[in-house]
């Protein structure tokens, strides 16, 4: 595959990610705005209900819709009438909606929600609850408590809430008519921001074990994995390889999760001071907002999409200002003007960061499409959830943000084990490039002694051609025949040296050849050559080095280890073809190989033991090139072929 068709493939991912994020966000939103017509059940209507075809062995049931509201009043503790200041209020809704006296109701405040169910019977305990709810509340079935959370009260000081629901069976009476009403009391939220559920109690403490237990082994797994980022940082952090950011944005997810709706009551004492539930969302805005603006540093150092100083500025403004609005707006004015737009704007940098990597798709760094879906991971947890804690999806969702965190950080800790094998492997190669350059040093230092040798021999002879033709003359004319045969065969024996062949016009690739071919020639293998390697051929001197060196250097040793009266040979082969870079290097061997795992290895005994043949097949893949070994009792046959790139 191309550059171009490559860069292609990875804008399609990119759009295919953001597609996938906004159904995946969106479509619960949709199927809670249509639930009732998908599964032909009845909306509550004027604060009544008609549950005739309920079937609570299925699963829960959402009783949303239009409730009876009584404002500022709590109809059965205080055991007033209910005939004055009654309304009707979509639930969920905020109560912030409707005018009592001529004034809209504030966020903060208390009051009761009725509704009445008709033609329902059950022969198994019920009950009903509002499940991740953050205000406080009591629930009563015909009279009977069925459920609470937090402390209700008309005092806005004594009012304290918790997630976590406590749930108590209530078996129904004959009658087919019933009455729910839920007391409710908020120093924020605005009332019913949340559906009520009905189901039976025994599934439903069930359900609470399981999701629980899930819960916590999640938050194990997530726990686990930030320790294993911990480590990884601390080893890097004198190479400087990662930065303080990554811990830092693992910590906030954590915390997040550790806020995320009925796991709250479990840390509410152990680490928030025992703070109630609708105290925290400063947090947790702060602390969302804190952890949009680190995906920047995970685009910008996992994925290699760089981002500029004003751009880093403008987002921490942006969301210093959002989080300000949302510090400083009254929760009457925030709840029932900002509560939707706040949160939307919070998601501008995801889209940003979506474009910013489609325009500069072909800037990715290696896994850095797999990161691009892993920060969709973050994206589409804190979406979902900031639907569902409030009210716009009616499925319990508690879970999906807990998932998808832990999901992320498992893929950053197995990414994170990769980068530091490639960086092991990076090292081990760079060591091998140091090592075969020094050795490239001496190479090339006995070629060119070898050279000079002969240069040094050819001055001798120049210096004595002079006397040479002097004594030539004096013999020819004297006709002394017999001595000047003897003179020429003695100036000839003595003229005589072996003159170093050329095997290729890339210098590099030419000395590593000259030197194995010394090499062999001094202990007798034969050596033959067919090299076309020019100058510029694509491939870096330092990775040739270690391909040539390291093939050549093995096949002298394995043709070493034979019996000098057995035929040795070294045979190399080079050229372009068909777009590639062909390497062929043959030689005899005594038949013993070491393989490991599939793996060949060298026998050779060295600190780099092995290395050898690993780091030609690394260079290897770097250039998407192929590396195949073949061998028969006596002949050892290594073949490489590699892309060759156009350097015009």
């Amino acid at each position: 595959m191309d550059a171009k068709e490559k860069h292609k493939e990875r804008k399609i991912f990119i759009l295919i990610g953001l597609v996938f994020t906004i159904l995946v966000v969106n479509l619960p939103v949709l199927y809670s705005k249509f639930y009732h017509e998908i599964n032909g059940t009845n909306k509550v209507e004027d604060g009544r209900t008609d549950l005739r075809d309920l079937d609570l062995s299925k699963g829960v049931y959402y009783l949303d819709g239009e409730w009876e509201f009584h404002p500022n009043q709590f109809v059965h503790s205080d055991k007033k009438k209910t005939d004055n200041d009654k309304y009707f209020l979509e639930v969920p809704d905020e109560w912030t909606n409707i005018k009592v006296h001529g004034k809209k109701l504030t966020a903060d405040g208390y009051g009761t929600y009725k509704l009445t169910i008709t033609n329902f019977s059950y022969n198994k305990n019920i009950t009903i609850y509002i499940p991740d709810f953050g205000s406080a509340y009591r629930i009563y079935i015909d009279g009977k408590l069925t459920s609470k959370s937090g402390v209700v009260s008309k005092d806005n000081n004594k009012i304290f809430t918790s997630p976590k629901s406590d749930i108590y069976p209530v078996k129904l009476s004959n009658r087919t008519q019933h009455e729910v009403i839920i007391e409710l009391a908020t120093t924020r939220f605005s009332g019913l921001y949340m559906s009520p559920v009905i189901g039976d109690y025994h599934q439903i403490i069930q359900k609470s074990i399981l999701k629980n237990s899930v819960r916590f082994v999640l938050f194990g797994i997530g726990l686990f994995s930030l320790m294993g980022l911990f480590t990884f940082y601390l080893l890097s952090i004198k190479r400087k390889i990662y930065t303080l950011w990554m811990p830092s944005m693992v910590l906030l997810i954590l915390m997040r999760i550790m806020l995320t709706s009925e796991f709250y009551s479990f840390w509410q004492n152990i680490l928030f001071f025992n703070l109630s539930y609708e105290k925290t969302n400063e947090i947790m805005y702060a602390e969302s907002f804190l952890l949009k603006f680190l995906l920047i540093f995970l685009v910008q150092e996992q994925c290699g999409i760089q981002f500029a100083k004003k751009e880093k500025w403008g987002f921490f403004s942006l969301y210093t200002i959002l989080f300000l609005i949302y510090l400083c707006t009254p929760s009457t004015i925030y709840n029932q003007y900002l509560s939707t737009i706040v949160p939307m704007l919070t998601f501008t940098l995801d889209i940003y960061i979506v474009f910013k990597i489609y325009l500069w798709s072909d800037r990715l760094k290696k896994y850095g499409m797999i990161i691009f879906w892993s920060s969709i991971l973050i994206t589409v947890g804190v979406a979902i959830d900031s639907y569902y804690i409030n009210g716009s999806i009616l499925m319990d969702m508690s879970l999906v943000m807990l998932l998808l965190f832990v999901l992320f950080l498992i893929i950053m800790d197995i990414l994170y084990i990769i980068r530091a094998l490639d960086l092991y492997d990076d090292f081990s190669i760079s060591s091998s490039r140091l090592e075969l350059t020094k050795k490239q040093l001496t190479i090339q230092k006995e070629h060119y002694n070898a050279l000079s040798g002969q240069m040094h021999e050819i001055r001798e002879i120049k210096h004595e051609i002079n006397r040479f033709i002097t004594i030539m003359n004096q013999l020819v004319e004297e006709e002394n025949i017999e001595k000047l045969r003897n003179f020429l065969n003695e100036f000839t024996e003595k003229a005589s040296f072996d003159q170093l062949p050329v095997f290729c016009e890339h210098a590099i690739a030419n000395s590593i050849i000259g030197y194995n071919y010394m090499k062999a020639k001094e202990i007798g293998i034969q050596f033959e050559c067919h090299c076309s390697i020019a100058n510029q051929i694509g491939i870096t001197d330092s990775d040739l080095c270690i391909i040539l060196g390291n093939a050549l250097e093995n096949a002298v040793y394995a043709s070493s280890q034979i019996d000098p009266s057995y035929a040795r040979f070294i045979k190399i082969e080079s050229k372009a073809m068909n777009g590639q870079r062909l390497i062929k290097v043959e030689n005899t061997y005594n038949g013993e190989l070491n393989v490991e795992e599939g793996k060949y290895k060298s026998l050779k005994e060295s600190n780099s033991h092995g290395f050898g043949i690993y780091n030609m097949e690394k260079v290897v893949q770097s250039y998407k090139g192929h590396m195949k070994i073949e061998h028969s009792e006596k002949v050892f046959t290594l073949m490489i072929a590699i892309p060759e790139i156009d350097i015009n």
